[in-house]
């Protein structure tokens, strides 16, 4: 096909660059295609045998497309088309098929040089830059693929209504004079760079382009982006030279090289999504979701009913990703989602069924807290409030920023609460989890309008739901029979003549028949599979997590928010010491925690005092000449008021705090909250509330009252019994990540305190019975009693075989007994850090 025809020196020629490869053409003709004749030999599979020519026309160089699947440019298809000045960038087959890049060049004065054999690959100018990949892995990637059959006729059309914050189709954000100047580039958010891009998830400094040069590639460099910099699917560290076509994901927004601009890519077949032949399967062989196939366009509402388990939530863990189905995959932006999530994580929101916000809080603390950890973390105060009054507006919430979310606000205006949360990040990919349970039908109808409303700005939207009322508002309705098959995918008005049934609770009825799939149409295949699809991913990457130092920052303020606003936790926190320290003041006696002031001479009958006692027997050294009786009973009973009280303060104030905020946990763990942060921020407020009512009790037990005896005595029982609080907040929050449910917290609660009661020593003798000796050693109370028992002389006047060694007097058996509570406090702590991290994704 190559043509043997030249013209003089001095006119312009053509060159071309494809995969790796340039050449510059003399001839007036040159053919380009898969078939080994042509001039230019590609590789891209929907590209023709013949697909495009490029000729010279009265001195002209013109693109004249000859294939089945088109020739692209900008996303726009061309029939013909004049070569310009400027590069071109052909896409072959689509606008995501193989690039190649046409420019026009000068002829030298002299005689043309020879044009070399047909398919001689000169060796591409790739010179690695500091930090680059060793390996061009961006030339062996094919292009993104649809599921067959999948591409609807106007996939490749660019999409006119576009997601908040993306760019149109074609928008190019380097201009080709700063290309020209040779300069490097600057991208990010803030306003100093040289391409700014108003993108929640763009880092203030994103990355650099370095435009290169004649001959050279450009190079893209990530600059310690939080959410990522990707070139063609794998996340950029350091830098990689960017190969003509080559795609570039920053935030949000999604650009092509042409080897001159970066231009933003936003099509229809970009925007719509597509589920081929999900399948999960769970252990025993049973089935949760079979071969599910369809496409959701942008803008589009799609509701999901069908009864109790049929596979709804187990579809919407499919299409995010969260949980992938065992075969078959999501496509999202040309791109398997599951082998892509750590680039496209972040373009998907999911509202869970229960609300995904502390209803202590007010609307505008609830938004300001999830901005601070969901967005890049050099966004300052200012762009997080203006970003939190954005998405308010939004969802008509301005007027409702200061209201409190449990008890001011309607069940629909928590679940536009619950919906701003996931739109700080703008993602074009909405998901919500039955948004309207429990709510009436007006409601019902608002919150629906709402998400009518988002979908038409651009995005995709899905709700499952049970509620019927509503589903005129929807572009599509998926019926999911039990055993999780579509049994209707289309529009509202067609679902009930599809069934033959006059309404939906017959439908419903219908759905659990054993014979369904005799009395219903078949259902197509939107987008049928062919051949055998490997196994998904059994689990997604960790996402990235903000600073530790930041995270545990905003968690720490968060959580002494909520205490603060919770007037019954508050009020628990205050009341609770005050009225236990005031328990132990009805204890019958004098003698406080003193055991020196209850001691008993021989031939008396009351307490008389060490003083006294010692005094009558004529200056014999004390305790040598007489037997000492010590009235235990009166520091005992004290002491064991205050070890429940410290048990139960500090268990009572967190075994709810965990399950209670499941929810919300496993949303934040989802867009990148460390579990460890999160729970670390739990015992540092929770555990020092504890340990200041600990504090507390122990002062109003023993204000007005002789204190332990030796120095020191009452601050040593003070520091004791907060510390026992503090651990047992830690127990608590162990114990509240491993339960199902709040209905399973009390009797959990009654049972500890219980356990630590009888296993501290304190009512009766622990010391030197086999097995329960060694059992203790596991309770907290138990070392909490050896220290405060120490610091009371309590084993003092006992004989020798009733010791408990433990509780000894003195300094050393009072530091092991606090340090064995620091052992079970830190074992308390690994356990809850394991079983947190364990909620985060357990069902």
């Amino acid at each position: 096909m190559t043509s043997a025809s030249h013209r003089p020196g001095g006119q312009q020629r053509l060159q071309v660059e494809w995969g790796g490869t340039t050449r510059t053409f003399d001839a007036d003709r040159v053919v380009i295609g898969r078939e080994a004749d042509c001039d230019v030999v590609v590789s891209e599979p929907s590209a023709s045998r013949h697909h495009v020519v490029l000729q010279r026309e009265s001195g002209s160089w013109v693109v004249v497309d000859t294939s089945s699947n088109g020739t692209f440019v900008r996303g726009q298809r061309i029939n013909r088309l004049a070569v310009p000045m400027n590069p071109l960038s052909l896409h072959l087959g689509g606008p995501a098929g193989e690039a190649v890049l046409v420019r026009l060049v000068d002829a030298p004065a002299s005689a043309s040089r020879p044009v070399p054999p047909p398919h001689q690959a000169a060796p591409p100018p790739y010179q690695p830059s500091p930090g680059a990949p060793d390996e061009q892995w961006w030339r062996n990637l094919p292009p993104p693929q649809l599921p067959a059959g999948a591409a609807p006729v106007d996939a490749w059309r660019p999409q006119e209504n576009v997601p908040p914050g993306q760019l149109a189709h074609g928008h190019s954000i380097v201009l080709p004079q700063q290309v020209a100047a040779g300069r490097p580039l600057s991208i990010g958010r803030e306003q100093g760079n040289d391409v700014v891009l108003d993108d929640a998830l763009v880092s203030r400094r994103h990355a650099r382009l370095d435009p290169g040069g004649p001959g050279r590639l450009a190079v893209l460099h990530d600059l310690g982006s939080f959410n990522g910099t990707f070139v063609n699917g794998h996340r950029v560290q350091g830098a990689v030279q960017l190969a003509v076509g080559a795609e570039v994901i920053i935030g949000n927004q999604t650009f092509r090289w042409d080897g001159s601009q970066l231009i933003a890519s936003a099509t229809t077949h970009e925007f719509t999504l597509y589920a081929d032949g999900l399948t999960t399967v769970v252990a025993g062989g049973k089935q949760l979701l079979q071969s599910v196939s369809f496409q959701l366009k942008p803008s589009s509402l799609t509701a999901v009913i069908g009864p109790s388990g049929a596979g709804k939530s187990t579809l919407l863990g499919a299409l995010t990703g969260l949980r992938p189905a065992t075969h078959g995959r999501v496509i999202w932006q040309g791109h398997d989602l599951y082998a892509n999530y750590d680039q496209l994580r972040f373009q998907i929101g999911l509202v869970p069924q229960q609300d995904i916000q502390h209803p202590q809080l007010k609307v505008r603390q609830a938004l300001r807290y999830a901005a601070q950890l969901r967005l890049p973390p050099d966004t300052t105060r200012q762009e997080q409030d203006a970003r939190v009054l954005q998405v308010a507006d939004q969802l008509q919430l301005t007027s409702r920023l200061d209201n409190r979310i449990g008890t001011e606000l309607s069940g629909g205006q928590k679940k536009r609460v619950s919906i701003a949360t996931e739109l700080l990040t703008a993602p074009p990919l909405l998901f919500l989890d039955e948004p309207t349970s429990g709510l009436d039908p007006g409601l019902d109808l608002e919150v629906m309008k709402q998400l009518r409303s988002l979908a038409d700005g651009g995005r995709v939207v899905m709700v499952v739901t049970h509620s019927v009322l509503a589903l005129d508002v929807c572009d599509n309705v998926m019926v999911l029979a039990p055993g999780g098959r579509v049994a209707y995918f289309g529009p509202p008005s067609g679902v009930l003549a599809h069934f033959r049934r006059p309404s939906y609770p017959e439908v419903f009825d219908l759905l659990d028949d054993p014979n369904l799939w005799q009395q219903i149409p078949a259902q197509p295949q939107l987008a049928p599979t062919t051949g055998a699809l490997p196994a998904a991913a059994a689990g997604v990457p960790s996402p990235p997590r903000q600073s530790p130092g930041r995270q545990l920052s905003t968690m720490v303020r968060r959580n002494a928010a909520v205490v603060v606003s919770d007037r019954l936790l508050l009020g628990m926190l205050l009341l609770l010491p005050l009225v236990l320290g005031g328990l132990s003041r009805l204890v019958p006696g004098t003698y406080g925690f003193s055991l020196d002031e209850s001691l008993t001479c021989p031939g008396k009958t009351e307490s008389i005092g060490r003083g006294k006692c010692k005094a009558m027997q004529d200056g014999e050294p004390f305790g040598d000449a007489i037997r000492m009786v010590f009235d235990q009973g009166e520091a005992r009973q004290r002491l064991i008021v205050l070890l429940v009280a410290a048990c139960l303060m500090g268990t009572a104030i967190a075994i709810r705090e965990l399950v209670g905020e499941r929810p919300i946990f496993r949303r934040e763990y989802a867009v990148g909250l460390s579990p460890g942060i999160y729970f670390l921020s739990k015992v540092l407020v929770l555990g020092s509330a504890a340990f200041v009512q600990g504090l507390l009790v122990t002062v109003i037990a023993t204000v007005g009252l002789p204190g332990p005896d030796g120095e020191l005595g009452t601050i040593r029982l003070a520091l004791a019994i907060a510390f026992l609080a503090f651990t047992m907040a830690v127990v608590g929050l162990a114990l509240s990540a491993l339960v199902r449910s709040n209905e399973q917290t009390m009797p959990t609660l009654v049972g500890v305190i219980m356990i630590q009661l009888v296993l501290s020593g304190s009512l009766f003798g622990i010391a030197g019975r086999p097995v329960l000796e060694q059992i203790a050693w596991l309770s907290p109370s138990r070392w909490a009693y050896a220290a405060t028992a120490s610091t009371m002389g309590l084993v003092r006047g006992q004989a020798p075989e009733d010791e408990d060694w433990i509780a000894l007097a003195g300094a050393g058996h009072y530091l092991m007994g606090l340090g064995m509570l620091g052992v079970l406090c830190a074992v308390a702590f690994g356990l809850g850090l394991w079983l947190t991290s364990r909620s985060a994704t357990e069902d």
